[in-house]
């Protein structure tokens, strides 16, 4: 069962807390949805579990590889949708390959981009469609802890609606940790709540 245990967390950047000793437990599978007015650690947060920044020793503790989808994307900007989607497995055999190929389009697809999107570069597509390329890339990878940085924000409500169908299906076998300011657009998932403290 994949889990992430936040112990009597401190952080700062610089001179501005972020933390102050905040605990907090989430136990997959599952979905929590991480709210909050804006500044109050939802991304830090995510970045501290990721291990992108420095946590005090046993402040921070994963039981398992994370994937992340990020607010900016971070697409790889010379391949395909597809391709970026694909990235994150590494197939054994040409079947292994074909079976991926095919999985990840028919992701891609279910979350509202065509086949000739899957086949775009990533600056031929919308900012919403690169948000669902980038938690497409997170969903297709086989890491069980799955970190969601406000992946709704520039997305129409039927592309939400698809977005949350496909993070649901997920959940059944991941834990989930989805950072948003819409926490009302996510009532379908019947999340567990988390509220993040506000700085002081």
């Amino acid at each position: 069962m994949p889990d992430v245990v936040i112990s009597s967390l401190t952080f700062a950047y610089g001179k501005k807390t972020v933390f102050n000793g905040f605990s907090a437990t989430f136990n997959g599978p599952g979905v929590y949805l991480l709210t909050g007015p804006s500044g109050c650690g939802k991304t830090t947060l995510l970045r501290l579990i990721a291990e992108l920044e420095k946590a005090a020793p046993d402040a921070v503790k994963v039981s398992d590889p994370v994937a992340f989808a990020f607010q900016e994307y971070r697409l790889f900007p010379t391949v395909s949708a597809l391709r970026n989607v694909t990235a994150v497995r590494a197939p054994k055999t040409k079947e292994e390959a074909e079976r991926n190929d095919a999985e990840a389009l028919s992701l891609l697809l279910s979350l509202g981009l065509s086949e000739a999107d899957a086949n775009a570069l990533p600056d031929e597509l919308s900012g919403g469609m690169k948000q669902r390329v980038s938690l497409a890339r997170a969903l297709f990878s086989p890491h069980p802890i799955k970190l969601l940085d406000e992946v709704t924000k520039e997305l129409d409500p039927a592309s939400i609606g698809r977005v949350l169908e496909r993070i649901a299906i997920a959940a059944k076998n991941s834990l989930i940790l989805f950072s948003t300011h819409h926490p009302e657009d996510c009532e379908k998932l019947g999340a567990a709540r988390v509220e993040l403290p506000p700085l002081n």
